[in-house]
């Protein structure tokens, strides 16, 4: 470690979010030791975005050819002119596109990002977008005199991704530029960054005057939802005797982002004023940087919007949208506002109904969390804290809502900046990782065929082998079980022999499970999420049974990991953990 922290000389940082994304850095050096002294430079002017903001729109416009035209705020301001000249037909403009590597189904902009997206197109797009941001974060830090080969990198993941998702992140990385060396590439859970910002940049209490809360100090406890543009991910810390995070909390989350406001304003205002959703989609078709103008205008309303505001939101109609509009939209909108047609004009009524469409689900996913805390310290008298980071936590409404919901149970706080706090923490998080132990998950385990056992396996699972020995396939040998507090240099260790003389390697299938002690690969709960290829080539000259191979795994980390040993020799062997998609 001494000699990799000699080499690298910079922490680096990307923050790949659904709507934004940007980046941010630090030196390694005795000044930045004390995170609270640590100096964070990041950038917050980008082409064509005329207020500083810390993130680039996530967003990428390309020829029919797949190749890159722009990108970021810049992507849609040449999007918008190509519609307006009427030749977008021979261009895609992407946005919201990470949403789709999260699950194989259709982004939240579906008449934006030109419909369903697959894993592979999403990893392509994400691919090409972070080569953009690589390079434009290295022809910063080049400027201080630095060089790529001493910059450490980390990459932001929502705490509710699987490992195949994971997996497709740091694939699209590599392709993009980043190092293909997880020593120097590092991924890191969007909630964990934001408690590692929160705890050396100091906290405010929401309407409550004086107090000012430590989060390191040993034995504090603090729940910690990140709610950005796509995705709310929650889970919950308690700092040790040794200044480390224990994480106590089960991750969860959901899609309840500002992107799904923003969708229910469309859904909800925007189609009820123009008379059906299929006039917005043909707009959408037509014209879908009016749409993005409309939704510009929103965005920039919604940030002010309080629980107990009384007055409407009037917002401009952008010409392009105006054009579309036939008779029976125009008559729909002016009877609707009162006469009203330059503008769309959106009640407070109306604007809580929309928020109110993932609020209620986020308070949902927050006092999930809460009771799984309140069940670990056996409901002890006393409030929890809450942290409210991410984009979306700059909401009042939100604010609002949750503190009101929270009332005698938890206190809410908000980090300064709290649409950075993931971005900055990932850096802190990188440069001096603290995470004393994680939890698991799920319970998971490998496939793999014990000794049959009559007349409690299914006859139909019974193997024989050439040796007369009988064994029972699709049993479940499980490596750690679901909710399962797991140190994050921990190696959980099982070891396997090869069933045949001949047999040069050794495949595993992954499976995860909802059940604690899951019997067989095939029980409810079940799911096949990868393949380990364990390779013997070079211990063959050993007989069948001293072939022993001990696989250890790591559970604690980011990402799962493996190592593979002859028992024999105790030489290590390739192993290659490929994971797959849940189906």
């Amino acid at each position: 470690m001494e000699e990799l922290m000699k080499k690298q000389r910079i922490i680096a940082a990307i923050d790949f979010g659904t709507h934004g994304t940007g980046f941010a850095w630090t030196t390694i050096d005795e000044r930045h030791k004390d995170p609270k002294r640590r100096q964070v430079w990041f950038r917050t002017r980008w082409p064509n975005h005329p207020t500083p903001y810390p993130k680039n729109l996530s967003a990428v416009l390309l020829s029919r050819d797949g190749e890159l035209v722009a990108w970021g705020y810049e992507a849609r301001r040449r999007w918008a002119a190509l519609s307006a000249r009427g030749e977008s037909g021979d261009y895609d403009f992407h946005l919201g596109f990470k949403m789709s590597l999260s699950t194989d189904e259709k982004p939240e902009s579906e008449e934006i990002s030109g419909g369903r997206l697959g894993y592979e197109k999403s990893k392509k797009l994400v691919t090409i977008f972070l080569q953009k941001m690589h390079s434009t974060a290295m022809e910063e830090i080049s400027k201080s005199g630095y060089s790529s080969d001493e910059v450490r990198w980390c990459l932001t993941v929502p705490a509710i991704w699987d490992e195949y998702q994971k997996q497709l992140m740091r694939e699209a990385a590599v392709a993009a530029g980043f190092p293909d060396d997880e020593k120097r590439l590092q991924l890191v859970i969007e909630p964990e960054a934001a408690a590692y910002h929160a705890r050396v940049s100091g906290v405010r209490t929401i309407n409550t005057s004086g107090r000012r809360p430590s989060l390191m100090s040993r034995g504090s406890r603090f729940l910690v939802a990140d709610c950005g543009g796509g995705t709310v991910d929650i889970t919950a810390y308690k700092t040790d005797a040794r200044n480390r995070l224990e994480e106590i909390g089960r991750e969860c989350g959901g899609k309840f982002g500002s992107e799904y406001v923003n969708q229910a304003f469309l859904e909800r205002i925007l189609a009820k004023r123009l008379g059906s959703y299929d006039v917005v989609d043909q707009i959408g078709t037509h014209s879908p940087a009016s749409v993005i103008d409309l939704l510009d205008s929103w965005e920039k309303a919604k940030v002010s919007i309080t629980k107990l505001d009384d007055d409407a939101i009037y917002l401009p109609i952008p010409a392009a949208l105006d054009r579309l509009l036939d008779g029976t939209a125009r008559e729909s909108l002016s009877k609707s506002q009162d006469g009203i047609v330059d503008f769309l004009v959106v009640t407070a009524e109306e604007a809580r109904d929309v928020f109110e469409t993932v609020v209620p689900g986020i308070l949902s996913l927050v006092d999930k969390q809460l009771n799984e805390m309140r069940v670990q310290r056996r409901n002890a008298p006393g409030k929890e804290l809450v942290i409210l980071v991410g984009g979306f936590g700059n909401s009042p409404y939100l604010q609002e809502r949750l503190q009101e919901h929270l009332e005698g149970r938890a206190d809410v706080l908000v980090p300064p900046d709290p649409e950075v706090a993931v971005l900055l923490g990932a850096v802190h998080y990188t440069y001096d990782p603290q995470t004393k132990s994680r939890r698991t998950k799920y319970t998971y385990g490998c496939g793999a065929a014990g000794t049959f056992r009559d007349g409690i396996d299914p006859e139909d699972y019974l193997i024989t082998l050439p040796n007369g020995e009988r064994r029972c396939s699709n049993r479940f040998s499980r490596y750690v079980q679901v909710g399962q507090s797991v140190p994050v240099d921990e190696l959980v260790t099982h070891t396997f022999y090869p069933l045949y003389e001949d047999q040069k390697e050794v495949a595993f299938n992954i499976y995860s499970s909802t059940s604690k002690n899951p019997t067989y690969v095939t029980d409810t709960g079940c799911n096949l999420i990868g393949k380990l290829t364990v390779d013997l080539s070079d211990a063959m000259d050993l007989p069948r049974s001293e072939r022993a191979v001990r696989l250890s795994f790591v559970f604690g980390e980011v990402q799962i990991k493996v190592m593979a040993v002859v028992a024999k020799t105790g030489n290590l062997v390739t192993a290659r953990l490929d994971f797959t998609p849940v189906t």
